[in-house]
């Protein structure tokens, strides 16, 4: 019997068998490319970068309805960060400028962004390199023809296993919950990563910068991932797996007397109540928010709706959505103005938005909106008009 150690997501206890699940090995060629291959090598690289893409798309489509909106958001952001100058554009500058390779261009440029990340020193913008990584793998995979065979080609076999991999993107993620597995455990990533926020939304126990859990642990092998202590357990004996057992019964037990209290008012023992209040990023995120007996809306991210598309909405597409929400819910709502920026870009229709050293800094947000009135002053006509719509409650 062995314990690792790593940072736990979720709060969780799975007892299964291991599946290793072994990427595939990378690696990155370095040549010159003769003048008369050189649109070739260029056309090559854009091929990579649209099958990529579609690989997303296809698993970002078939996404479940009743998974949390999570689930395709992040795939989003992975679309987005294709649409990148320095994944998609510098490349082909310096293929067609120095004469070398796609994988070699790309991976150049892949290592600047990253060596950015890593001197910011908000540690959430900082560990956005790993979704940098994950969306310069797979067009690597693209260019290299290595189709992630053993990720997306898996039908069946995964149902209440155990999955340890180097590193999982949050595409991955979501197509291995939909093939069952039971928890993952990885080599590499964070506890703020997108791949460990869309764990917890999909209630997936999870432990992630578990290094050297792909050497340690055997396909297989019976494990036990505690998502809130952040350890895995290889071939536990008996004495450990009933106690763990209990455990996981005594979780469960607790789960559905919390369940029992979703529709009992928010009041201290001294008899204060307290509102509790949902965050949502898209009009379909109302019937979650129904379902938890929310008393209203404290933060409708409203920047999804610009998002993943080549035009920012109108001013009556904004509205029609806005409205939705009012209308649905009919408790209050806080409705926040278009927060682009930072670690949230748009496909197209954006203004030419200054590069910093640190993208948190800049032209984003609110100072963003006032620079750009013509995409501002619509959202506010939207917000207005929806909030006279409101029949009960009030919308901010």
């Amino acid at each position: 019997m062995l314990a690792l150690h790593g940072a736990g997501i979720g709060k969780g206890i799975t007892i299964g068998t291991a599946f290793v699940l072994q990427g595939p090995t990378m690696d990155i060629p370095d040549y010159m490319v003769p003048d008369n291959e050189i649109e070739s090598e260029v056309t090559r690289f854009q091929s990579a970068i649209q099958a990529a893409r579609s690989q997303l798309s296809n698993i970002r489509d078939h996404i479940p309805s009743n998974a949390p909106s999570e689930s395709a958001m992040f795939i989003e952001a992975h679309l987005l960060m294709m649409d990148d100058p320095l994944i998609a554009a510098e490349p082909l500058k310096t293929i067609r400028d120095e004469h070398i390779n796609a994988e070699s261009a790309l991976q150049r440029h892949a290592e600047s962004l990253v060596r950015a990340f890593e001197e910011m020193e908000d540690p959430y913008l900082r560990d956005k390199k790993t979704d940098i990584n994950q969306v310069v793998n797979r067009i690597q995979q693209n260019l290299l023809n290595l189709h992630q065979e053993n990720i997306d080609g898996i039908e069946e076999g995964l149902a209440g296993r155990i999955v340890i991999t180097t590193d999982l993107a949050p595409a991955d993620t979501v197509l291995l919950k939909h093939h069952k597995m039971s928890a993952f455990v990885t080599d590499l990533g964070g506890p703020i990563s997108h791949t460990a926020i869309l764990a917890r939304s999909l209630k997936i126990p999870a432990i992630v910068g578990l290094h050297g859990a792909t050497r340690y642990i055997r396909h297989g092998e019976t494990l036990i991932v505690d998502g809130r202590r952040g350890t895995v357990i290889l071939s536990p004996d008996e004495e450990v797996l009933n106690a763990y057992h209990d455990r996981h019964g005594k979780i469960q037990h607790r789960q559905q007397e919390l369940e029992a209290l979703r529709t009992s008012e928010a009041v201290t023992r001294d008899g204060e109540h307290i509102q509790l209040m949902a965050n949502i990023e898209l009009p379909e995120d109302i019937e979650a928010t129904q379902n938890a007996y929310a008393d209203g809306v404290g933060l409708y991210r409203t920047e999804y709706l610009f998002m993943n598309r080549q035009e920012p909405p109108t001013e009556a597409e904004q509205f029609s959505a806005y409205k939705r929400v009012v209308t649905s819910l009919k408790r209050p709502i806080t409705i926040r103005t278009l927060d682009l920026g930072a670690d949230k870009q748009v496909d197209g229709g954006r203004p030419n938005l200054d590069t910093t050293t640190n993208p948190a800094l800049g032209l984003r947000a609110v100072r963003l909106c006032l620079n750009e009135p013509a995409l501002f002053k619509p959202q506010l006509r939207a917000i207005l008009r929806a909030s006279a719509t409101a029949q009960t409650g009030s919308c901010l």
